[in-house]
């Protein structure tokens, strides 16, 4: 399937109203109370065409002018919007989605998608396994302590909040990657399970990108938060011969104003995330060069060969020869 026919197929199959009665009457979910709040359980999943399927992941279309009262289920869903506009009721906020927005709903967490209408394309993608646990992570993350911090604080967010919402507005890319996603889905071939898989760790590669839009509280980001990316990027370019002061001088902070807000804002001192940094960078030469050990250590800003050996195996849990062994071995 093109991308171009996903719209025509899309469209003829955005009809058809849910009869919660006869619905619960079919399926019989159990009845439940949640922080107080009366929610059904589901724990079956339906594909495009309303049939009951038992897939990893399933991708089904929100029917226009009905509802279904609030519920939760065992596995996280994404409410994505083709087309138009939704709003999600989820822990008694109304949530709006317009055209484009994703929200991804954690599982157990209380929720329903109000009524839509024929404008409007709402998919829903069901993911019973966790494409937001830290193994699947491990996929996206690069040798950086800004895209490590990203990605916790994703994962944290998401615990704290039951949900993520990623308004995307104006953002094609998102969009464009969910159509070759769903064109795989929707006409499959030889290894189109790898294929999804492989849109999905691109999609979410995106939504972590854009991970300062969440809109995860009522509460404005602070200054201090808003900046953490800046310190952890100078970190980053000056990683060989960076020092607190300079950096505190460069952001006009007293040093120990700086340190605070670095380990309150990441989790680390700034020593940890220096020594990070360095050691991420070593583990890319010794992934990808056929450099002396001893020259990357100096390379990465350490003097003592012994000291950077000891650092790197409390990171790694093995020493720096043991990681090139195995990922030339990986590799091969």
């Amino acid at each position: 399937m093109e991308t171009s026919e996903l719209h025509a197929y899309l469209q003829n199959n955005n009809n058809g109203i849910v009869n919660w009665e006869a619905l619960k009457a079919r399926l019989q979910p159990k009845a439940l109370k949640i922080n107080g709040i009366p929610v059904f359980m589901f724990d079956l999943t339906f594909d495009i065409t309303q049939k009951l399927i038992d897939d990893q992941l399933v991708i089904s279309i929100q029917r226009p002018f009905s509802s279904v009262p609030m519920h939760v289920h065992p596995y996280i869903e994404m409410v994505y919007v083709y087309r138009g506009q939704c709003t999600v009721i989820i822990n008694d906020q109304q949530i709006p989605l317009s055209q484009g927005g994703m929200m991804l709903i954690d599982k157990m967490t209380p929720h329903t998608v109000l009524e839509t209408t024929e404008e409007d394309i709402v998919v829903d993608m069901k993911l019973k396994h966790d494409y937001l646990s830290t193994g699947f992570i491990s996929r996206i993350t690069s040798k950086s302590i800004i895209s490590e911090f990203l990605i916790h604080s994703l994962i944290d967010k998401r615990k704290t909040n039951q949900f993520l919402h990623f308004p995307l507005h104006g953002v094609v890319k998102t969009g464009q990657i969910m159509e070759q996603l769903m064109c795989e889905y929707f006409d499959r071939g030889i290894n189109s399970h790898d294929i999804i898989n492989s849109y999905l760790v691109i999609l979410f590669t995106e939504l972590i990108r854009h991970i300062d839009d969440l809109q995860l509280s009522a509460h404005s980001r602070s200054t201090e938060d808003s900046s953490v990316v800046d310190y952890l990027r100078y970190i980053e370019e000056h990683y060989t011969d960076c020092s607190l002061v300079d950096m505190a001088v460069y952001f006009k902070f007293h040093p120990n104003a700086l340190s605070a807000i670095l380990k309150r804002t990441t989790g680390k001192s700034f020593k940890d995330l220096l020594q990070l940094q360095r050691l991420n960078k070593a583990a890319l030469y010794l992934k990808n060069t056929d450099i002396p050990i001893a020259d990357i250590a100096e390379e990465v800003g350490y003097s003592s060969l012994s000291f950077f050996h000891k650092k790197f195996k409390e990171i790694f849990n093995e020493t720096p020869s043991q990681y090139r062994q195995g990922t030339r071995s990986y590799m091969s």
